[in-house]
């Protein structure tokens, strides 16, 4: 920028990474650079936000103004790369009146220069156009959009945009930032050129109707001139009879071809609409496939996220289960500690009872009593026993029903997971028919041959890119470079598999024959690890490390043939000046366990020879063909198909452990009833004898064996011992609810994943369906469309024919009417006839020069008048394919508006709730041309939320704006200008996490305030500080 706005001579690189940030205080001149851009590629002065007139810009007092735009030119989409080169460069030179343009190409002789004490080296570059319509091809091919404020949002627009709460504005921007207001705009403006062209078009017949009117009194004239002509050869005809009939008789034929020429134009027009439907039909099939494809993709995204979701839940699951049942163990333990210490505490009970009751005993009935006495001990203690073993089987059969339900579950898990390897064995199948496509398509049949065919020892292992997988798409394009001679070859053991190998290609055209290696097939990998070490060491990346090899020979004519342990892969070319320059690869070789670097690969393809001459080759980049598709983290074909094995298996022995669950459980219940009986019984014995030791107490003394302090003593230990056992068993059991809590939290996610995944996979299923009957409709139409072209090709062809025959005819019919004809009657009839026709001719003579003049005036205006009518009749035909197109259109629009609304709703949802954002949503309303942002948080109405929360929901808006429409760079002025440090530290790292998906765009955000250069840079994200300009005064 030279004398632009506040910068007297500043320039500024940005970086090609997905995001970049620019700081800088106030009056810094960040905004001034996104108003150069803008301004420099074409855009009109006033959708900067700061003023109409470009002049307004020019530095204060300065006269002019020049700025510089260099634009990357590489890649599909690179626009004229012959002419251009890599870079095209823009100037814009605004002038005190007026300003104009260059457009620079391919650099011509370079030259150095001094700026600021920094030496720059420059090129001279050809000027290509001066025009401002060629910025505007360029910007268009290159799919920017300066004026969009996607493209390029200033700080002024921002700034209305974060606080304005007018929905009418908001739909303004939301518009034009989707750009469907150049569709609305382009529908509104056909709707008016339509009327107009309906009034021009009623104009038109009027004045027809004036020129028929006009033309009657010359076609009087011209009907008396032919009258007299018809006169005059009616004196002929009699000579020519003869020929006459001959006449008629090419006449009849010549009806009969014209009849059969207007037949034939009768059915070419009925075809050629046809075919005009036919090809209309397929265009709108392969578009709806288009759309299914990617309605697919989504699908197939959401539903592997959803599994992953599902097979935490389960784990999680799991392990509460077995918490909650340890912790049950552990109240069960309480609980009969609690039922031992509660009887042994009645026991006492009854001993101090009894203790205290010993003066009122009987000496007589001594022996009895103790007998009764210990009987009912014996009886307690038994009936203890029983309790015990009720409580010990009933546990059993608690823990036999919970690890029936575990098992239960887990059967469940493993048919969900059994159903899913299904789904990837199925894709597996998918991924490696289309893999084996990519080296033709006859290659899948040559492999089923190779298969069949039993002549070979040992059968060939081929293509070797069918076992080769690159685990970092990084690295992908490096790899193939690296790979591809080798990707479609075979291995065979012997000569004898070669010829037969050979043979079996021979019988497919094509124009490379895959190349076929001689080798015997290994059992064991080659020890690569002392080169790997070394590259380790040196912290670099060997490709061997970024493969993914299915078969042990493969991979052994990889090291032998490629070398891919030695072979590195590096960043860009800088990094190999620093290898060469540094002694960092000049290791000590040892035979067959160390090798040294051979050569590397770049990321963009550039390959480097690491030898004496040390070459490097560039070549530009082409797509991507062998490593399109990654399945390196799950297992092959055959290994899943034995896992599936595995898991029937394993879903079998766990039926059978289910039924061996239920034997043992209704074996337990049937102990349970047996125990409860004698239990019953024993309890009964244990009241009579209770009964007959109250009638002994009451009449006489008992004497016990230990003292009432004792028993006391006693008493108090019990006591101690059932308060520690009740706490201990009230805090296991809050743990067990605790967990019963989270289990059933659990448990409700997982159910309503699954039910997820199920209506994901029912989507799934009508989605493929959907698409087969489109691939089959489009078929249909298809045979129909080439039969019309034929049967078209066909009717041209009788066309061209039978017109060459009809003028034949009229030649033949012309020149034989000239001869003189047979007299067929008496000669009064013709003199009679004569006369009549001679007193006619003469009562009306006139000169031939009046009858051409007469006639030529009437052509001309009847031929106006014809072709008059011909113009209006075809502008009304026009009129009505237009107002059928404008229809279409509108329906087009509606369409488009109510998808795009829907994908808007779901991106801005999910960033919202981001921010813990309760509910949010956007209305949309096209007839009162109004938009508004529903949020909520908290359960706050959402007019007490603050400037910074509102600001916060119009970035998330403005995020889900960028995925309807694709720009190689997009700009931010002070978007989080009235958001808090919080707030704007987390908007600017949801925006990384969003530039992440748009890799290759350019993200520029200009901001004020400080941000963490450290942290950002960490990320690969630079960071420009503004310096501060000198401002004139």
């Amino acid at each position: 920028m030279l004398n632009f706005m506040c910068h007297k001579n500043f320039s500024i690189q940005f970086h090609p990474t997905h995001m970049q940030i620019v700081t800088g205080e106030n009056g810094s001149g960040k905004s001034t650079i996104a108003n150069a851009i803008c301004l420099c590629l074409g855009a009109q002065a006033r959708t900067t936000g700061r003023s109409s007139n470009v002049q307004s810009f020019i530095r204060k007092g300065e006269t002019s103004a020049q700025l510089t735009i260099t634009l990357a030119n590489e890649g599909l989409e690179a626009f004229k790369p012959e002419l251009y080169g890599k870079e095209i460069q823009i100037i814009r030179r605004i002038g005190s009146r007026q300003s104009g343009y260059k457009i620079l190409g391919k650099t011509g002789t370079t030259f150095c220069f001094r700026i600021n004490s920094i030496t720059y080296l420059g090129a001279n570059r050809r000027i290509i156009s001066t025009r401002k319509e060629t910025i505007d091809e360029i910007i268009q091919a290159l799919s920017i959009s300066p004026e969009n404020p996607l493209c390029v949002l200033h700080q002024e627009i921002a700034k209305t945009f974060l606080i304005s709460s007018d929905s009418r504005k908001k739909y303004q921007f939301y518009m034009k930032a989707s750009q469907l207001d150049q569709i609305k705009q382009a529908y509104e403006q056909s709707v008016c050129t339509v009327q107009l062209l309906t009034q021009r078009v009623n104009t038109m017949k009027e004045k027809h109707v004036d020129m028929l009117r006009q033309l009657e009194p010359l076609e009087q004239e011209v009907k008396n001139i032919e009258l007299r002509r018809d006169y005059e050869v009616k004196r002929h005809v009699l000579e020519a009879e003869l020929i006459s009939a001959r006449a008629d008789q090419a006449r009849q034929k010549l009806l009969e071809v014209q009849y059969e020429l207007d037949q034939i134009k009768k059915t070419k027009d009925d075809i050629d609409p046809q075919i005009i439907e036919t090809n209309r039909k397929i265009l709108e099939i392969d578009q709806r496939l288009e759309n299914y494809s990617i309605e697919k993709n989504d699908l197939e995204k959401d539903a592997n996220g959803l599994n992953e979701l599902v097979t935490y839940f389960s784990k999680k699951k799991q392990d509460i289960q077995y918490r909650i049942h340890t912790l049950t163990q552990d109240c069960e333990i309480y609980r009969k500690i609690l039922t031992d210490v509660e009887l042994e505490q009645i026991y006492l009970q009854k001993q101090i009872d009894k203790y205290e009751n010993l003066n009122q005993q009987s000496d007589d009935n001594d022996q009895r009593r103790l007998k009764i006495d210990q009987e009912i001990s014996n009886r307690q203690e038994k009936q203890i026993e029983w309790d015990k073993i009720i409580t010990s089987l009933t546990e059993d059969i608690r823990i036999n029903d919970e690890n029936a339900h575990d098992k239960q579950i887990t059967i469940d898990f493993l048919k969900n997971e059994l159903k899913q390897k299904q789904q990837n064995l199925d894709e597996l199948i998918k991924i490696d028919r289309d893999k084996t496509n990519v080296y033709g398509t006859w290659m899948s049949d040559c492999l089923k041959r190779i298969q069949k065919d039993q002549r070979f020892h040992k059968k060939p292992i081929g293509p070797m890119g069918r076992y080769i997988h690159c685990i970092d798409s990084h690295w992908s394009y490096a790899v193939e470079k690296h790979l591809a001679p080798i990707m479609s070859s075979f291995i065979c053991t012997d000569n004898h598999d070669e010829k037969i190998l050979l043979e079996i290609l021979s019988s497919y055209s094509f124009d490379r024959r895959p190349p076929v290696y001689v080798r015997a097939h290994s059992d064991k990998v080659h020890d690569v690890s002392g080169t790997l070490e070394h590259i380790k060491q040196a912290n670099l990346l060997s490709i061997y490390d970024v493969l993914k090899i299915d078969n042990i020979t493969v991979e052994c004519a990889l090291i032998d043939f490629k070398q891919i342990e030695a072979t590195i892969l590096i960043e860009n070319l800088e990094q190999v000046k620093q290898l060469r320059q540094s002694e960092i690869l000049h290791w000590e070789k040892i035979d067959r366990k160390v090798k040294q670097v051979v050569e590397a690969w770049t990321s963009d393809g550039s390959n480097i020879k690491f030898d004496k001459a040390f070459r490097i080759y560039t070549n530009d980049k082409q797509p991507i063909k062998y490593f399109l598709t990654h399945n390196t983290e799950s297992l092959s074909i055959e290994e899943l198909e034995i896992d599936i094995k595995c898991s029937y298996s394993q879903i079998q022995q766990m039926n059978t452990s289910m039924d061996e669950l239920r034997t043992i459980r209704k074996t337990k219940l049937d102990e349970i009833n047996q125990a409860k009986k004698a239990s019953t019984n024993n309890k009964k014995k244990i009241k009579e004898l209770m009964k007959e030791l109250d009638r002994l107490n009451s009449t006489m003394p008992i004497v016990l064996d230990c003292s009432l302090a004792d028993l006391q003593e006693k008493a108090k230990t019990y006591l101690a011992t059932h308060t520690e056992a009740i706490r201990k068993y009230d805090e296991a059991k809050e743990k067990k609810d605790e967990n019963v809590r989270q289990l059933a939290d659990i448990t409700e996610n997982y159910e309503h994943t699954i039910k997820k995944i199920d209506f994901k996979t029912h989507q799934y299923d009508l989605l493929i369906e959907k698409i087969n009957n489109e691939q089959s409709n489009r078929y249909e139409i298809q045979q129909e469309f080439k039969k019309l072209k034929s049967k078209s090709i066909q009717i041209h062809g009788n066309l061209s024919k039978y017109q060459k025959k009809l003028n034949q005819l009229t030649k033949k019919q012309s020149k034989k009417s000239k001869k003189p004809t047979i007299i067929t009657r008496s000669i009064r009839e013709i003199q009679q006839e004569l006369d009549a026709i001679t007193s006619y001719l003469k009562a009306h003579e006139d000169t031939n020069e009046k009858r051409r003049e007469v006639i030529n005036k009437y052509r001309t205006q009847r031929d106006s008048a014809k072709e008059y009518k011909q113009t209006y009749e075809r502008c009304y035909q026009q009129i009505e394919c237009l107002k059928q197109f404008i229809n279409k259109r509108q329906e087009g629009f509606l369409t488009i508006a109510e998808q795009h609304q829907y994908y808007l709703r779901v991106k801005f949802q999910n960033l919202m709730k981001k921010y813990q954002f309760d509910e949010s949503d956007i209305q949309i309303d096209h007839k009162k041309e109004q938009l508004e942002l529903i949020i909520k948080k908290h359960q706050r109405d959402p007019a007490s939320l603050s400037g910074g929360e509102r600001s916060i929901s119009t970035f998330c808006f403005l995020l889900a704006l960028w995925q309807s429409i694709y720009q190689p760079f997009r700009l931010l002025d002070e978007i989080d200008i009235y958001m808090d440090n919080e707030k704007r530290n987390s908007s600017l790292e949801v925006l990384y996490e969003n530039t992440l998906y748009y890799s290759s765009s350019q993200h520029i955000i200009f901001t004020p305030q400080a941000v963490d250069s450290q942290f950002w840079n960490e990320l690969d994200v630079p960071v420009f500080n503004m310096p501060t300009p000198k401002r004139s005064l």
